[in-house]
């Protein structure tokens, strides 16, 4: 009897033992079937695609930004279903491949425009190579207009057409010369420095330091050959005291200037651009000028972190200093010579547009609504890949253990690439820095032109061949370079005259004075 029960038992474990590798292969299938389709869906699932250039301040290999554009893309395709691809390119590059691009109706969905002549807003605009986005911007871009709120007014034209949106950033800048503190001290001329007030004392300092080390004097601030003569100031008075800014009233090529008494002149054929020509012609002259000038594609402190200039003047914004010499590697010195006006032209300097060759605008604008509403994209295009290129400490971004500034891939501007406001402060800033920008921001005292938009349209080729005047030009002129700086100058205000200058002046002039009348 035992053994019958036994045997009984015996039977029933393993009856009950199969049942239960039964079920448990059941089960495992049903899971490794689960997986598959789950990896199936997700390699069906599809994003909607988009191309888009990308201005960097210095030229970079794909190596160096195929990790940030990977890690771009986690954010986009999980917020919204965007996938993106990114060329990077250097300002000398930007300025002639972006149009060609367009005009080639390549797939490019989103572009940057900046201050460089070529790639500027109204020189896309004015060519019919943007779309207008205000109902995109209405559908998909809330949290654009709420960044930006009046700001908005700046790239908006009277129809109500938007052809562009503005990096939301600071808008308040100043024109600074920008020393090397340590040189400075070497030489015991830190204190004058700091107290200087006028040209012929910065003047003593370039020649004290030409004489005494290596280093160029000044560099170039931009691809344009500026060093004594930076658009949009005034500058040609000897006092830093009467140093201004003027309202440039949206034009980015540089030819227009503007007056508080609602008067619009030709840049370059005022008093003051000549002065500071001569000024720049006598540096020069002196050796105090950076030989390469008017030719280098590297400008502002990168020359300064390149140990090949000693100092460059150049438009900051509040902030720009802590950025600079994390940049650059070196402690610098700030002297301001004159503040800037922020008018529409600012909204017009660095920001986002849509062309006509895009062939998925939504999408575009939805990547563009992420860039201002999402800090992890800010922090990544400013700084790099986490790890890589920043840690965050104590709120501050900050190099990684071992990492410098002649070390780190990547390290850019926190002002190009969307909010600047929701972007990690840098090293040295202190965490609240946002909050202080903010601040200044809202106390901002705007040009009298803020939201007036010239439609220049009917002058379209004389602008195109002031343009292409000025380029031959005013490189060696704002450099020093040109030798005869008189004849030069004359020569090139000469031809704008031909070229239709005054035309050009004539209608923004009648359009202002109507925008100012219905102001009224």
């Amino acid at each position: 009897m035992k053994k019958k029960l036994l045997s009984v038992l015996l039977a029933t474990s393993l009856v009950l033992s199969g049942l239960g590798a039964m079920t448990l292969n059941a089960f495992a299938d049903e899971a490794a079937e689960e997986e598959a389709a789950e990896e199936e869906d997700e390699e069906d699932e599809e994003y909607d695609e988009i191309n888009v250039s990308w201005l960097t301040t210095i030229p970079l290999d794909p190596s160096v930004t195929d990790p940030i554009v990977e890690a771009l893309n986690e954010i986009t395709e999980e917020e919204i279903g965007v996938h993106v691809n990114i060329v990077f390119y250097d300002p000398g590059a930007y300025s002639t491949q972006i149009p060609m691009e367009i005009q080639a109706n390549a797939k490019l969905d989103l572009l940057m425009y900046t201050p460089i002549p070529g790639s500027g807003y109204l020189s896309f605009k004015n060519q019919g190579q943007l779309l207008d986005i205000s109902e995109y911007l209405d559908e998909y871009g809330q949290g654009v207009k709420e960044a930006l709120g009046d700001l908005l007014d700046g790239t908006t034209d009277p129809d109500g057409s938007i052809y562009g949106v503005a990096s939301n950033r600071v808008l308040g800048s100043t024109l600074n010369i920008i020393m090397r503190t340590d040189v400075l001290e070497e030489l015991g001329l830190l204190e004058k420095a700091q107290n200087m007030t006028t040209w012929t004392e910065y003047e003593e300092i370039l020649k004290e330091v030409v004489d005494k080390t290596d280093y160029a004097g000044v560099g170039n601030c931009d691809v344009n050959g500026s060093t004594i003569a930076v658009s949009p100031y005034f500058t040609g008075d000897d006092a830093f005291a009467n140093g201004t800014g003027f309202d440039s009233l949206g034009d980015t090529t540089s030819l227009i200037a503007s007056d508080k008494e609602g008067h619009v002149i030709s840049y370059y054929g005022s008093d003051d651009y000549r002065a500071e020509v001569e000024r720049a012609q006598k540096y020069y002259d002196e050796g105090l000028i950076y030989k390469d000038a008017s030719v280098s594609q590297e400008y502002n402190v990168n020359l300064i972190k390149a140990g090949t200039v000693f100092s460059t003047i150049s438009s900051a914004e509040l902030g720009g200093e802590e950025l600079s010499e994390a940049i650059c590697g070196f402690d610098l010195t700030y002297v301001p010579v004159a503040a800037s006006v922020c008018g529409s032209d600012t909204t017009h300097k660095f920001g986002f547009a849509v062309p006509v060759c895009a062939t998925d605008p939504e999408a575009a604008v939805k990547f563009l609504n992420l860039l201002f509403t999402n800090s992890d994209t800010q922090n990544m295009l400013a700084w790099g890949l986490e790890g890589r290129d920043w840690v965050e400490k104590d709120g501050e971004a900050v190099y990684p253990e071992g990492v410098t500034s002649d070390t780190v891939q990547f390290h850019m501007g926190d002002y190009l690439n969307g909010n600047q406001f929701i972007t990690l402060p840098w090293e040295g800033s202190g965490a609240d820095f946002r909050a202080v920008q903010q601040e200044f921001q809202d106390q901002l005292v705007f040009s009298p032109y803020m939201g007036f938009n010239a439609d220049t349209s009917e002058v379209t080729n004389e602008i195109t061949s002031c343009f292409g005047i000025i380029e031959q030009y005013r490189k060696q002129l704002s450099s020093g370079s040109s030798g005869d700086w008189e004849a030069t100058l004359d020569e090139m205000n000469g031809k704008l005259e031909a070229a239709g200058i005054d035309k050009v002046v004539e209608c923004y002039q009648t359009q202002l004075d109507a925008w100012l009348a219905e102001q009224q």
